[in-house]
């Protein structure tokens, strides 16, 4: 098809509009009013080959001329014009130039997005039947002709890119503190973290004022790497955490500056699966000793941090782990079938629960009430305003709203190391002997193995004991007040009295 000449004007009557594609070329299609009850079109070539280029085109043609014209008068008065004298090779003698012979383009000023926004719109109505245009829409197309290689030139300049610049130097020590200060550890785990990765440099010949890049390399990380497995007699837990350390020191070096310190240097470092959980130490129950010294009034811990304090009781009656223990919210403490109660429930993201028999509904231990637990909750709740959905334990979650159990454990851990309970980190005392003790308790008292399930948050060996641990709170309850812990009643005959003034 040859290219059309046919014109849409302002008393045109036709009624609807299409685009056309014919021959890699849009037209738009026109329908007009019926003659002889036949179809009658009119097609007026868009002259571009480019779908939302046509669609434009036709917005122009039908409705939005006025529009569009009086963007286009709009920014190309803001156009900041200065002399380019650069070519005439006049060693500075412009006096009798002609006017023919003073060029100009556009000054540095102009806003490079309001030159794309005049160079699309006016390619857009360039591209409009004339005869559809009056004489100042045609003069104002016309001008921008005249200047569009100027606008093009001036996005052609802006286009070119910027040298980057030299990077600056950081010494390992600058972002090794960097990267304490970002990781939110307690003091005690910053010291283990700096003495780990300092000790490990030190191995290949690096030291904390050398210059960061020396580390941030392929073969640092790599002899790094290979010295963390080659370690004997250490676990594989250990070897984990140290090359936990180095990619967290190599990708801090990353944020800082990305350009220059690439992520992709630690990819290649080993991959050291979990210790078996039959090559670890473990979790040993406390002795009767050991928990008459950790509840013992006279150390100043409990006193000073009663969420510790309840957070060690409520493993030590219900058998929950860390991470149940201290993300309890306000609801959780709720009242049911006329006992209370505390919901173990996976409802917010930082409660990562072991498995399905984690969620559990557990009465509250008599004694524990009698310890000032619920009262010590509601009292809380009321004296901060707290929603239901707060934490009790607030420190259990970080500023960021991540969990943080290492810091609440450690905490407790670190007390009871000060007390002589604990000899080390690897001595099997820890948090978790807690739920030792209650399994040994419950079973010392002879209750079934399906309730023992229903209060610790056991799966069940067989099917027999996942089948049937469908107990109703009551029968659990009659069955929960069997066990106790007299031995610690002196002990916490003297809590009671402290509780009631917090």
């Amino acid at each position: 098809m040859e290219k059309c000449d046919a014109r849409y004007g302002a008393d045109c009557d036709a009624k609807g509009q299409y685009l056309w594609l014919r021959n890699n070329i849009f037209y738009c299609r026109f329908e007009l009013p019926r003659q002889g009850n036949k179809r009658r079109y009119k097609r007026v070539s868009l002259h571009t080959d480019n779908f939302f280029e046509a669609r434009e085109i036709i917005k122009v043609m039908i409705n939005d001329n006025k529009e569009i014209f009086a963007k286009i008068r709009t920014l190309m008065s803001e156009l900041d014009y200065e002399l380019d004298l650069s070519n005439l090779g006049l060693n500075g003698n412009y006096g009798m130039l002609s006017q023919a012979q003073i060029r100009r383009r556009l000054s540095k000023r102009n806003n490079p997005e309001k030159i794309k926004d005049l160079l699309t719109c006016g390619n857009t109505v360039e591209k409009v039947s004339t005869t559809a245009l009056n004489q100042k829409d045609r003069e104002l197309i016309k001008e921008f002709v005249s200047i569009r290689p100027l606008l093009e030139d001036f996005l052609r300049n802006q286009a070119i890119p910027t040298p980057k610049t030299t990077a600056q130097t950081r010494t390992i020590g600058e972002i090794l503190d960097k990267m304490l200060l970002k990781s939110n550890n307690c003091k005690s785990e910053q010291t283990r973290k700096r003495n780990a990765i300092i000790e490990y440099l030190a191995k290949i010949g690096l030291k904390p004022e050398d210059d960061y890049a020396k580390f941030h390399n392929v073969d640092a990380i790599d002899a790094i790497g290979k010295l963390i497995v080659e370690q004997t007699g250490v676990m594989g837990d250990k070897m984990r955490r140290d090359l936990r350390y180095i990619k967290e020191l190599a990708k801090c070096g990353h944020n800082t500056d990305p350009d220059v310190y690439k992520s992709s240097v630690t990819l290649n470092l080993p991959n050291i699966p979990k210790t078996k959980k039959s090559e670890r130490k473990p979790h040993i129950p406390y002795s009767q000793e050991q928990l008459l010294e950790i509840f013992n009034p006279k150390h100043d811990y409990f006193k000073n941090h009663p969420d510790a304090f309840y957070a060690c009781l409520i493993a030590l009656y219900t058998g929950a782990r860390a991470n149940s223990a201290v993300t309890l919210q306000y609801n959780d403490i709720i009242e049911k079938e006329g006992l209370a109660c505390i919901n173990f429930t996976e409802n917010h993201p930082i409660k990562q629960f072991k498995n399905d028999a984690s969620e559990r509904v557990v009465p509250i231990h008599p004694q524990l009430i009698e310890l000032g637990f619920v009262a010590y909750v509601r009292n809380r709740q009321k004296k901060l305003n707290a929603q239901g959905t707060d934490f009790i334990f607030p420190k259990c979650q970080t500023k960021g709203g991540l969990y943080n159990n290492k810091y609440v454990m450690r905490k407790i851990l670190s007390f009871f190391t000060e007390i002589g309970v604990k000899s080390g980190t690897k001595d099997g005392y820890d948090f978790h002997s807690f739920r030792k003790n209650a399994s040994i308790a419950l079973q010392d008292a002879r209750i079934p193995q399906t309730y023992i399930n229903d209060i610790i948050g056991w799966e069940g060996k067989n099917t027999m004991e996942q089948s049937y641990s469908n107990h109703t709170l009551q029968q659990i309850y009659a069955e929960l007040i069997k066990f106790n812990y007299d031995f610690l009643k002196p002990t916490f005959d003297q809590w009671k009295e402290i509780v009631k003034t917090w």
